[in-house]
């Protein structure tokens, strides 16, 4: 009797540590990093804006458009299931367009057009050595930093100094970031760039047009609701970036900007304009609740028409979460043009405000007021605000 009572105890324990054991390994197994994530994003803005012939409620035409985002972002399955590299592969890629409506289009006589645009589609590559990493494709220009808290769809992002220096965000070419020194009280990382110089920017309009999807003019037989491709010709662009600065999970980030290139110029598309730029940059973020960001370049512009003028751009901006819900945003951007031949100075400046309200995660609700001065333009003032909906669906990375 006492035998058998004994073997049942002992059976009874082995089958529970059996059991445990069991339970743990395939909670191990069976749990997998997700590779792929599919996200869409529908962007909606309108409202009163005065273009100097008083006030009149319109479709957004500054800033984001309204727009529909689809975004794929894939991981390497077998990188992320070996946990290393062994010298060099396919660690991410990106897949990204949208369709745009622009009510103002300026090719089309001022009549709207919807546009299929190019934005993050791009292959990374890891290598061996951790955080080395390369990119090649259609990316963001590595020109400073972003501080915006929400950067797909933030109103702010129309003052960066991509937009308004530059005049793209998004260069076809090839993208290095590694760091340069790891000292862990004082890391820095470098960030290079050699991308085309906005060959797919085809104007102030139409950044990243790949094709339009329609003209909303019945005059106009040959593009009315018609598919047109966009103006891909190839102008001898190119650009250059390097960044050396803090990492960007630092709460403090102070970096250093060189740019050098040949770019179209955004004031006249049939032209194109040699640019040098040294510049800082500084970030300071408390968490995901306070962003704060200023940048300061320097350079020269260089016209094929014989005008060359010092240049100097400011960008000041603050995003600021509050009472769970709720967040403040504020932008300028100065811009100072001096052609030292004809004695001539030219001032561009910008703000912009913002207030939203975060319904869900995925769900936001802004009220966007800006104010736009371009000498550029002869004086050009474009002030206004615009009520701005984001809505998105899927998993993002």
């Amino acid at each position: 009797m006492r035998q058998l009572l004994y073997s049942t105890i002992v059976l009874l324990n082995l089958l529970i540590l059996f059991s445990v054991t069991g339970n743990s390994q395939t909670s191990i197994k069976f749990k997998k990093q997700p590779t792929s994530f599919l996200y869409s994003q529908l962007n909606l803005s309108g409202g009163l804006i005065n273009q100097g012939d008083g006030y009149d409620w319109k479709p957004g035409s500054k800033g984001i458009r309204n727009r529909l985002t689809v975004q794929g972002f894939f991981r390497s399955g077998k990188t992320l299931q070996k946990g290393y590299i062994r010298k060099f592969s396919i660690r991410n890629a990106c897949v990204a367009a949208s369709v745009d409506y622009d009510p103002f289009y300026y090719g089309v006589n001022r009549t709207g057009a919807f546009q299929l645009r190019l934005m993050d589609n791009w292959i990374g590559f890891g290598t061996k050595k951790r955080r080395v990493n390369f990119f090649l494709g259609n990316k963001r220009v590595e020109y400073g930093h972003s501080p915006r808290i929400d950067a797909e769809s933030n109103f702010m992002n129309r003052n960066s100094l991509q937009v308004r220096d530059l005049g793209f965000w998004w260069d076809l070419g090839w993208f290095f970031k590694a760091p340069l020194r790891k000292d862990p009280n004082a890391r820095l990382d470098i960030t290079l760039q050699v991308s085309s110089g906005g060959w797919l920017f085809n104007g102030s309009g139409s950044q990243g047009t790949i094709m339009f999807m329609g003209v909303q003019d019945r005059s106009n037989q040959e593009t009315y609701l018609n598919p047109v491709f966009g103006n891909l010709k190839y102008n001898n662009t190119f650009l250059t970036i390097a960044q050396i600065g803090r990492p960007t999970y630092k709460t403090s980030e102070f970096g250093v900007i060189l740019v050098a290139g040949n770019i179209r110029d955004q004031f006249n598309l049939d032209s194109t304009v040699f640019i040098d730029r040294i510049g800082v940059e500084h970030i300071y973020k408390i968490g995901t609740q306070l962003k704060i960001g200023n940048q300061v370049t320097l350079g020269t512009n260089h016209y094929q028409d014989g005008r060359n003028m010092v240049t100097s751009h400011m960008n000041n901006s603050i995003d600021y979460n509050f009472a769970k819900r709720w967040v403040f945003s504020f932008c300028q951007y100065t811009g100072l043009f001096h052609d030292y031949e004809s004695k001539q100075t030219i001032v561009d400046y910008s703000a912009v405000a913002s207030f939203g309200y975060i319904i869900k995660p995925d769900v936001k609700l802004r009220i966007n007021g800006f104010y736009d001065r371009e000498d550029h333009w002869n004086n050009r003032v474009h002030k206004g605000v615009y009520l701005q909906l984001v809505a998105g669906i899927g998993k993002r990375p």
